[in-house]
Order: C-alpha cells, then sequence, then structure tokens
C-alpha cells in the first residue's frame, strides 16, 4: 500500500513538471511574437519577404508551314544543227548559160568611212601681262628699336616674305631668315603689317594679290 501511494505520488509530481514546462514554452513563445512584433511596429525589424506566386505558362512550340516546292521548269534541248534545214538556193537563168546555172549574192563593198572634219583649233589668248607690286618708300620706314634688345646690344638682319593684298596692304609676314633674336624678328613683323604699303600687282589692268619680299636690318651705332 505505501508502494503504491509512493508511486502515485510520483506520476503526479512528473505530471505537474512537464505542465509547467510547456507553460514556460508557451509563455516564452509568446513573449518572441511580442516582442518580434513591437520591433517591426517601430521599424526596427524588417518585415519578413514572402514571395509571390509563381504564374506562367508553357509557350507550345511553333510549327513551321512548309513552303511549297518551286514550279519545275520543262526542259527544252537546244536545237541540232542537223535539225536546223539549210537556206534554199535560189537557180534564176542566165542569157547564154545552161539551165542549171546558180547565181551566188554578189559581195557587199565596203563602204568607207565619212571623212572626220579638220578640228578647228581656236586662236591662242595672249597671257596678260603681269606686272608686280611696287613699294611705296615713304610707308617703308625703320621699326623701332625695342628697349630690352638696345639694353642687350641685340642686332641682326632678317628676310620677310610678305603677302600683299589687291589693295597694297600686308596681309601676312613670313620670316625666311631670322636675325637670331626673336624681338627683333617680332618688332619688324608687326611694324611691316601695320606701315609698309605697295602698289597692287595688276594683272593685265586688274589689280591682283601678289607677294615680295623685304629685308630688315637692326643695327646699333
Amino acid at each position: 500500500m505505501t508502494l503504491l501511494q509512493d508511486n502515485i505520488g510520483a506520476y503526479r509530481s512528473v505530471h505537474t513538471l512537464s505542465q509547467r514546462i510547456a507553460g514556460l514554452i508557451f509563455v516564452a513563445t509568446l513573449h518572441v511574437v511580442l516582442i518580434y512584433a513591437l520591433l517591426n511596429a517601430l521599424g526596427v525589424v524588417p518585415m519578413p519577404h514572402i514571395p509571390m506566386p509563381f504564374v506562367g505558362y508553357v509557350i507550345p512550340p511553333e510549327t513551321e508551314t512548309p513552303l511549297p516546292p518551286p514550279p519545275q521548269i520543262p526542259f527544252i534541248p537546244a536545237p541540232r544543227l542537223s535539225d536546223i534545214s539549210p537556206p534554199p538556193i535560189i537557180e534564176i537563168p542566165l542569157e547564154g548559160s545552161g539551165p542549171n546555172a546558180i547565181t551566188l549574192p554578189q559581195p557587199s563593198q565596203p563602204v568607207a568611212p565619212p571623212e572626220r572634219e579638220a578640228s578647228v583649233v581656236p586662236p591662242s589668248v595672249p597671257p596678260l601681262l603681269f606686272t608686280p607690286a611696287r613699294a611705296i618708300a615713304s610707308t617703308h620706314t625703320i621699326p623701332d628699336y625695342p628697349p630690352v634688345s638696345r639694353r642687350l646690344a641685340e642686332q641682326g638682319t632678317l628676310r620677310l616674305r610678305l603677302a600683299i593684298t589687291a589693295e597694297g596692304a600686308v596681309s601676312h609676314a613670313q620670316i625666311e631668315s631670322s636675325s637670331g633674336h626673336p624681338r627683333l624678328d617680332d618688332a619688324a613683323v608687326q611694324w611691316v603689317k601695320a606701315h609698309w604699303r605697295y602698289e597692287p600687282a595688276l594683272e593685265g589692268t586688274k589689280h591682283v594679290p601678289s607677294t615680295a619680299q623685304a629685308v630688315v636690318t637692326f643695327k646699333l651705332y
């Protein structure tokens, strides 16, 4: 009797312990769910991504309609030489000849090509007389000596090729031979373009652009 009571008490104690454990698990799970819902509402934990259900269908393969065969062209054999009948022979009786005389067609005489007319050569036009540009001496003054070049005792001679417009102005000055000093070369080019003038070149009686050469010397006395 005592043993049976002890076993019944043990069974009751074990059953109560399992119920407590289940209750603790339920309470802990409820707390986790509440805490996750609170964090989700505050934006700390993002909502779980639930994938959208896949909606699709299978595309049946396209069936190609076979093209009709091309029409067959009947083969026509080329005529053989034996099938071509020779041209007829015309027999014309001639005076003083037998009844079986045959006249052959006379070969046509070659026609001489017409003589070409002598080509007319137009008379040559004499070239127009070209008169080169002439310098206007009053404008060909000497450029100012650069102060720095004077202090450094720079001297030299440079040669220029000038492009002269139809109005007689110098539009461009190209250095063909330098003086050896860039300051002197630049001063000469700027001065010549700004001050020098020419009587324009003439082609017949028309003013035309031309070129000329000039020499500028820088010398300290």
